[in-house]
C-alpha cells in the first residue's frame, strides 16, 4: 500500500521505501547524495547532455512484460519513480562483472575523459533491454541526445553498432564464420598497417543474463487513497483517479511530469510555499484507448508513447509522418518522460516556443477533452481550443483522433540544426479528399492557412508565387522553406532529403614490435569510468560540507553601490555571504604570478565595480547546493551603470585594449614596398566567432581545511601548481600549506586553467572562514556566463601575388576580443600573430595583433591557442587568391606551401617535418581528384543540395621554446614490485597517464598492469607547468625516461644477478639500502639536437580531405566522408592518438558550423545562456565514412620520446580549415549558378541561418 506520504521503488535490485519525499527533489540528487550512486553524473541539469541518464523499468500489464525507458535523472522528480525499477550504471555492471556494453566501450576506446560515458551506457542499455538485436537506426536514435566533447563519437558508435546484426555485412556480424570483412584493409595502400580494432572476437550479448524486473514491484498493492507529499516549499497532491483530482484541484498548480515546473522553479528565489497537484497517477489521464474508429490518448501519456500510438494506430500515410517528426524531437530521454499535454501548455504560454505536439494536434484536428473549472468534462474541437486559448483556464484530460482519415500528412520541423534543437519553425499539411488542413508554426500557436487550403483543394495549378500570395505569410527564410517544400510535395508527393551513405569507419596505424610503447592498449581507467566507479571532484564526499551559490553581475559595466544579502541569510540552512571583504590576501593573484607565468588582472570577487555580465560579485554558502543557488539569486546588488562595450568592432574603434599592440615580422614600410612590386595585391576580411569549451564536467572545486592553516584543494584544474599559487596568494599562505589534488578532469580543452583556479580560490576563502569543507561547482548556465571562451576575432589582410598566384608579401592585422580582463589574451595574441603564416611561405610578412577589451566574459585558453584563427585567416586568403586566379584552391595551397628547410617569417627553420608527405598521401588515399570531379557533376545537376570537397593541412612545431617546455616525473617502487608513477601533467581525457604508464613499462620492462598513476598532486610533484599545448607527452615522457634510467642504473646489476626476477631484485635492493624512488625533470636540450633557441625540435603534420553536403534551403549540412592522415612519428599509443584526432576534428567542425556565441548588445547577456541554447556536435554529425591513418614516418632527431610526436591540437586546425572551405565550395557554387559574383569574405561559424543568408537571392 502506498502510504499517504511515501513512495516504494527498486534501485538496482534493492527495494527502497521513502517517506516524506520533497516534491522538488530530483532522482539524480537522491541517487547521488542519499544512495551514494555517483555514477549518475550532472553535466547540465537541464536534460540536454545525457550524462545523468538512468533507466526506468515499468511493468506493462497489457503486454505482460517490462518496458524500459532512458530518462534524465536530473529532471525526473523522485516522486515519479513510485513502483518503478530504477537502474543506474552501477546496476548494469562493475569491473568484477562488466556488462557487454561497458566491455565493448572500454576495450573499444570509446571514452576519453569518461564523464559522459555512464550516460551513453544507460541509453544503450535501455535500448538493448527492449530490443536485444537493434538496428543501426535504433542505436542512433537511442544515443542522439547524449553529448560527448572528447571522442568525436566514432568509437562510441562503432562499439554500439557491434550489437546490431546489420553490421558485419557478408559475415552477419561474424555469426556465419569466416571473420569480418571490415577487419580487412580497404586497399593496397593499407598494406603494412593494422586496423585499430575489431569487435568480431567480443563475447556475444546474451539478454537472458540481465537483471530481472523485481517481482516486488509487480505484486505491490497500491493504495487507492491519494498521497500528499510535503517539501520545504511545495505541498504536492497525488490523486489516483479523476474524482480525487476534481476534489483536490482548487488552488493548486496542475503539473503532469513536473519536468518544466521543476526547471522553472528549481532556482527561483521565491521562498513562498506553493501547492501542486499532479496528473502522474490519475488513472484516466494515463489511459490509451484504441477503438474501432478512434484513438484516445490521456494527457499524462509521455510524448514518446503519444507518437508511438499515433504511428501504430492511425493510417500509414499519417503515422509515418508523425514518427519522422518526433524522431527529431529534443531527446529520447525527455520524450520518454515529458507529457504531450505539458508540451502543449508550456509552448502555448511561452512564446516564441514552437510546439511539434501542438502542430500535430492542429493538423490532425484532434478533439481535446478538458476538465472545466466547474468540474465538467467537455470535448472541444482543435480550432476552438486554440482560438479561445482554453489551455489557460481548463485542464487537458485527453486527445482523440480519427482512425479513418486516409489523407496524406507532411510535417516539417526546422531548428538551428536538423535534429534535436528547439523548433524555430514547423509546418504541417494534411492533403487529400479536397479537404486540406495546413498549419504553420511561427510562434506560440500554429496558424491555419485557410486560403491556401482552399486554393489547393480547388485543384488549380499553383506556381510558387500563388503559394506565397494565398498563404498570407511574410517572405522570409522560414516561409520560403515551408512553401518551397510544400510546392515540391504538391508536384512530387514526396520529400527529397539529404542522402544517407553506408557506414565506413577505418582507422589504421603501423604495428610495432615493442612490448608496451606503440600498442593500442585501452586506457587503464576505462573500466572505472564506464562502470561509474571513477570519481570526479563533485563525486568526492566530505563530511559537514557547505555548498556555494554564485552571485553574478546582471549588468555589463557598473559601479557597485550596495550588496544586500539579508533576505538570503534569513533562509534556514544558509550559512553566510562572502565577497571581496573576506579575502585575506590578494584579490588579483594573477598579477603576482606574472614573472612565473604571465600577467593577468582577473579579480576573484568584483571590487567596487563589475565589468561583465556573469562576473562573480560574491558567494552564498549553504548546507544544500540547491538552497545555495536559490539564495544567491536573492542577494540584491545595487548598481550605477556605466557605458559598456559589448561589440568587438565598437571596442576596436574605441581603441579599448587590454595590453600593448603586438607587432611581428618585417617593418611596415618594407612589406608595403614588397606589396607594391607584386603583380596583384588582394585584400580581404575575416570575422570569426567565439567557441565555448563545453567540457562535460563544469568548473568544480572542493576545499577541505586542515590543521595549521593547511588547505587540501580538490580541483578540476589543468594546472595543479598554477592553482596552488593562486590559492596561496589569495589566502596569504606559503605554497607548502596548500595541497592541490586532481585525479582526472571531465574535459578541459584549455578552459580549466584560470577559470578552475578562481573557483578554487573562492572555496578556499569560505573554507578558511567557516573551517568547514566547501564545494563549489557551477551550473551549466553559470559556467556559460562566468567562464572564458575562444577568442572571437576580426582580421584584415593584404597579400601580394605573382602571375601564378604565389604570394610574395602579406600584411595581417587582427583584433582579438579579450573580454573584461587579461586572462590569456596577451599570450594568445602573440601566438596567433607569430603563427599567422600557418603552413605557407608568404614571403615578407608583417603581423599586428590587437588585444581588445570588451565588457564580456574574459576570453581564455582553448585548444589550438590562437592557431585555429590563423588557419581560417589563411583559408580565406587562399580562397581569395584562387578566386582571383580562377584556379582550384588546392592548387594555390600547394604553390604556397612552406617546405622542410624553409624559414618561417620570424626566422625559425622548418625541420623534422612530413607536411609534404602527408599532403601527397592524403590526396591519393582519399582519391581526391576523382571525387572532386564527381562533386562537380553532382552540383551541375542539383539546385537545392550542393556538395563541396576540400583539403587542408597542418604544421605545429613542438615542444614550444618557453617556460612550459619541461616535465617532471617521480617513480616509487613498492616492495611487492608494483610501481607508483607520478607526473607533472593532468589527465583530462587526452590519455596522458596511459601513455606515460606505457613509457615507464617499456623503459623498465615491466607489465603495464604493475604501474599506476593515482593522481596529480602538489605534494608529490611541484612546480609543474600547466597541462596543454600538445606537448605533455614529450615533456613528461622525457622526465619518466630520466627516472627510469636513474632507477635502472641502480637496479640493473641486481636484476641481472637474479636472472630478471623483479620482485626478488626489489627486496634485495631494499635490503642493501638502494633507493627505490626517484624524481627527475625532462627538458628538451635544443642545442644537443641542433635546434635553435626559438625553434622547435619537430613538427607534427597532417592533411585531411572533407566532403560535405549542404541543403541550401535549410542551411543544414552533413559530412559525407572525411580522410585524415597524420604524422605523429611512432605513436606511443595509436588508440589514444586516433581518439585525439577524431575528437579534435569534431570540435573543429563544431567551431565553424553549429557553435554560435552572441551577446545582447544592450544588456550584455550571453544569448546562448543554457545548455539547450548552445549546440555542440552530436553523434548524428559524425561522417558516415570516417577514415584516419597514422603514417608512422620516422624523422626523429632524438628529441622525442620513443620517436613520437604530440597530437592534441593539430587535427583541430585541419578540421576547421577543411570543413569551412568545403561548405564555402557549396555556397560559392550556388551563388555562381545564381549569377551572384560578389566574393564572400571569410565568416564563421557557417550556421544554418548564415548559409541561408549567404544563399539568398535578395
Amino acid at each position: 500500500m502506498l502510504p499517504q506520504t511515501g513512495i516504494f521503488f527498486n534501485v538496482n535490485g534493492k527495494d527502497v521505501r521513502e517517506e516524506n519525499v520533497d516534491p522538488e527533489l530530483t532522482l539524480a540528487y537522491y541517487l547521488r547524495n542519499k544512495l551514494g550512486l555517483r555514477g549518475t553524473k550532472l553535466g547540465c541539469e537541464e536534460g540536454v547532455c545525457g550524462s545523468c541518464t538512468v533507466v526506468l523499468g515499468t511493468w506493462d500489464d497489457g503486454e505482460n512484460k517490462a518496458v524500459y525507458r532512458a530518462v534524465n535523472a536530473c529532471l525526473v522528480p523522485l516522486f515519479h519513480v513510485h513502483r518503478t525499477f530504477v537502474i543506474t550504471v552501477e546496476g548494469v555492471g562493475s569491473r568484477e562483472k562488466i556488462h557487454p556494453i561497458q566491455d565493448r566501450m572500454a576495450r573499444g576506446h570509446a571514452l576519453q575523459c569518461g564523464f559522459c560515458s555512464p550516460g551513453f551506457v544507460m541509453s544503450a542499455y535501455a535500448l538493448l533491454r527492449n530490443h536485444p538485436d537493434p538496428s543501426i537506426d535504433q542505436i542512433n536514435a537511442a544515443i542522439r541526445a547524449n553529448l560527448c566533447r572528447c571522442t568525436g563519437y566514432r568509437p562510441i558508435l562503432e562499439a554500439l553498432y557491434s550489437f546490431s546484426p546489420e553490421i558485419g555485412g557478408c559475415c552477419g556480424g561474424n555469426k556465419n564464420g569466416g571473420g569480418c570483412c571490415k577487419d580487412k584493409s580497404s586497399s593496397d595502400e593499407d598494406e603494412g598497417y593494422e586496423k585499430l580494432l575489431s569487435f568480431s572476437d567480443f563475447p556475444k550479448y546474451d539478454p537472458t543474463q540481465e537483471i530481472i524486473f523485481p517481482p516486488s514491484l509487480r505484486t505491490y498493492a497500491d493504495s487507492e487513497d491519494q498521497a500528499i507529499l510535503n517539501g520545504n516549499r511545495v505541498e504536492l497532491t497525488l490523486p489516483k483517479n479523476l474524482t480525487q483530482f476534481k476534489q483536490s484541484r482548487e488552488g493548486k498548480n496542475v503539473i503532469s511530469s513536473g519536468l518544466i515546473t521543476r526547471l522553472t522553479t528549481s532556482q527561483s528565489p521565491a521562498c513562498v510555499s506553493e501547492k501542486w497537484i499532479s496528473t502522474k497517477y490519475v488513472r484516466e489521464f494515463n489511459e490509451i484507448k484504441v477503438e474501432t474508429d478512434s484513438v484516445h490518448i490521456g494527457a499524462a501519456v509521455s510524448i514518446q508513447r503519444f507518437s508511438d500510438t499515433l504511428t501504430r494506430h492511425l493510417h500509414e500515410s499519417i503515422g509515418i509522418a508523425v514518427s519522422e517528426l518526433f524522431r527529431k524531437f529534443s531527446s529520447p530521454q525527455v520524450a520518454n518522460f515529458a507529457t504531450w499535454s505539458g508540451a502543449v501548455v508550456v509552448s502555448a504560454k511561452s512564446a516564441p516556443v514552437v510546439s511539434d505536439v501542438l502542430l500535430v494536434l492542429s493538423v490532425l484536428n484532434a478533439r481535446i477533452t478538458v476538465l472545466t473549472q466547474s468540474g465538467e468534462l467537455v470535448k472541444v474541437e482543435m480550432d476552438e481550443f486554440l482560438e479561445r486559448k482554453i489551455y489557460e483556464t481548463e485542464t487537458i484530460v485527453c486527445a482523440s483522433f480519427s482512425k479513418s482519415d486516409n489523407r496524406k500528412l507532411f510535417c516539417l520541423k526546422f531548428g538551428e540544426t536538423s535534429e534535436q534543437d528547439a523548433t524555430v519553425f514547423n509546418f504541417g499539411a494534411l492533403i487529400g479528399n479536397q479537404s486540406s488542413r495546413i498549419f504553420v508554426g511561427l510562434g506560440s500557436q500554429p496558424k491555419r492557412l485557410t486560403r491556401l487550403e482552399a486554393w489547393i483543394d480547388s485543384g488549380k495549378n499553383l506556381d510558387f508565387e500563388d503559394l506565397y500570395r494565398e498563404s498570407g505569410m511574410e517572405k522570409n527564410n522560414s516561409s520560403l522553406m515551408a512553401l518551397t517544400t510544400l510546392s515540391d510535395l504538391l508536384k512530387n508527393k514526396t520529400l527529397t532529403e539529404i542522402s544517407e551513405e553506408p557506414i565506413t569507419f577505418l582507422q589504421y596505424y603501423k604495428p610495432t614490435t615493442n612490448e608496451s610503447v606503440g600498442r593500442p592498449i585501452a586506457n587503464y581507467f576505462n573500466e572505472r569510468a564506464i562502470t561509474g566507479e571513477a570519481l570526479y571532484v563533485n563525486d568526492i564526499q566530505a563530511h559537514n560540507a557547505v555548498h556555494l551559490g554564485f552571485v553574478l553581475s546582471s549588468v555589463p559595466h557598473a559601479e557597485i553601490l550596495n550588496v544586500d544579502p539579508s533576505e538570503a541569510l534569513k533562509l534556514e540552512g544558509v550559512v553566510g555571504y562572502f565577497g571581496i571583504e573576506d579575502i585575506p590576501g590578494n584579490n588579483t593573484p594573477g598579477i603576482q604570478s606574472a614573472n612565473t607565468f604571465f600577467p593577468d588582472d582577473t579579480a576573484i570577487f568584483a571590487d567596487k565595480k563589475v565589468e561583465s555580465v556573469g562576473q562573480v560579485v560574491g558567494v552564498i554558502a549553504a548546507t544544500d547546493v540547491v538552497l545555495a543557488r536559490r539564495a544567491a539569486k536573492m542577494v540584491k546588488v545595487e548598481y550605477r551603470e556605466l557605458k559598456s562595450l559589448i561589440d568587438l568592432n565598437e571596442a576596436r574603434d574605441a581603441k579599448s585594449y587590454l595590453g600593448k599592440v603586438q607587432c611581428y615580422g618585417k617593418e611596415e614600410q618594407i612589406v608595403n614596398e614588397c606589396l607594391a612590386k607584386c603583380n596583384k595585391v588582394l585584400e580581404g576580411e575575416v570575422t570569426l566567432g567565439s567557441q565555448e569549451h563545453y567540457y562535460m564536467e563544469t568548473q568544480s572545486s572542493l576545499v577541505i581545511p586542515g590543521e595549521g592553516d593547511e588547505l587540501v584543494v580538490h580541483c578540476s584544474t589543468q594546472g595543479t601548481c598554477f592553482t596552488q599559487l593562486m590559492v596561496k596568494e589569495v589566502m596569504r599562505l606559503p605554497a607548502h600549506k596548500v595541497i592541490v589534488k586532481t585525479k582526472r578532469l571531465g574535459g578541459g580543452f584549455g578552459g580549466k586553467v584560470h577559470n578552475a583556479s578562481w573557483i578554487a580560490c573562492m572555496c578556499a576563502v569560505v573554507a578558511k572562514k567557516l573551517n568547514r569543507p566547501v564545494y563549489g561547482f557551477l551550473t551549466r548556465s553559470d559556467d556559460l556566463a562566468v567562464t572564458g571562451k575562444r577568442h572571437a576575432i576580426y582580421a584584415k589582410y593584404r597579400v601580394g601575388i605573382d602571375s601564378e598566384g604565389k604570394a610574395h608579401a602579406a600584411h595581417f592585422e587582427t583584433w582579438l576580443n579579450g573580454g573584461w580582463s587579461k586572462d590569456h589574451t596577451e599570450n594568445v595574441t602573440a601566438v596567433m600573430s607569430i603563427l599567422v603564416d600557418d603552413v605557407y611561405n608568404l614571403g615578407s610578412v608583417r603581423s599586428v595583433g590587437y588585444p581588445v577589451k570588451t565588457n564580456s566574459s574574459s576570453s581564455t585558453a582553448f585548444r589550438g591557442y590562437g592557431q585555429p584563427q590563423s588557419k581560417l585567416i589563411n583559408e580565406g586568403l587562399m580562397r581569395r587568391i584562387a578566386r582571383e586566379m580562377n584556379k582550384d584552391i588546392e592548387e594555390i595551397k600547394k604553390l604556397n606551401f612552406a617546405v622542410e628547410g624553409d624559414r618561417r617569417f620570424l626566422g625559425d627553420r622548418i625541420h623534422n617535418d612530413a607536411h609534404t608527405e602527408c599532403w601527397e598521401y592524403c590526396t591519393k588515399w582519399s582519391d581526391f581528384e576523382k571525387r572532386k570531379r564527381k562533386v562537380e557533376e553532382f552540383n551541375r545537376s542539383s539546385d537545392s543540395v550542393k556538395r563541396g570537397i576540400s583539403m587542408s593541412s597542418v604544421r605545429l612545431g613542438l615542444p614550444f621554446p618557453d617556460t612550459t617546455a619541461h616535465g617532471i616525473a617521480s617513480i616509487l617502487i613498492n616492495l611487492d614490485g608494483s610501481i607508483q608513477l607520478s607526473i607533472g601533467g593532468t589527465e583530462m581525457g587526452q590519455g596522458l597517464n596511459q601513455k606515460m604508464i606505457q613509457v615507464c613499462s617499456e623503459a623498465l620492462k615491466r607489465p603495464v598492469e604493475s604501474i599506476t598513476i593515482i593522481d596529480n598532486s602538489t605534494d608529490k610533484i611541484t612546480n609543474a607547468p600547466v597541462t596543454g599545448g600538445s606537448q605533455n607527452s614529450d615533456t613528461n615522457g622525457l622526465a619518466v625516461l630520466a627516472c627510469c634510467k636513474r632507477i635502472m642504473s641502480r637496479l640493473q646489476p641486481i636484476v641481472e644477478h637474479n636472472e630478471g626476477d623483479w620482485q626478488k631484485s626489489i627486496l634485495e635492493a631494499y635490503g642493501r639500502h638502494i633507493p627505490l624512488q626517484c624524481t627527475e625533470y625532462g627538458v628538451v636540450n635544443r642545442s644537443q639536437f641542433g635546434v635553435g633557441d626559438i625553434e622547435t625540435p619537430y613538427n607534427t603534420t597532417g592533411a585531411c580531405a572533407v566532403e560535405i553536403e549542404v541543403d541550401i534551403l535549410t542551411g543544414y549540412n552533413r559530412l559525407i566522408r572525411v580522410d585524415m592522415v597524420m604524422d605523429v612519428g611512432e605513436s606511443l599509443n595509436p588508440a589514444v592518438d586516433i581518439g585525439q584526432i577524431e575528437g579534435s576534428f569534431m570540435q573543429g567542425y563544431g567551431y565553424v558550423t553549429c557553435e554560435k556565441i552572441s551577446y545582447d548588445e544592450k544588456t550584455g547577456h550571453l544569448e546562448q545562456n543554457t545548455a539547450g541554447k548552445y549546440r555542440i556536435p552530436r553523434a548524428r554529425d559524425v561522417p558516415k565514412d570516417f577514415r584516419v591513418k597514422l603514417l608512422g614516418i620516422n624523422k626523429a632527431n632524438g628529441a622525442e620520446v620513443y620517436s613520437s610526436k604530440g597530437i592534441g591540437e593539430p587535427p583541430l586546425m585541419m578540421s576547421c580549415g577543411a570543413v569551412h572551405s568545403a561548405i564555402m565550395c557549396c555556397v560559392d557554387d550556388w551563388r555562381e549558378h545564381n549569377g551572384i559574383e560578389e566574393f564572400v569574405d571569410t565568416i564563421s561559424p557557417l550556421s544554418a541561418d548564415r548559409i541561408r543568408e549567404l544563399c539568398s537571392k535578395k
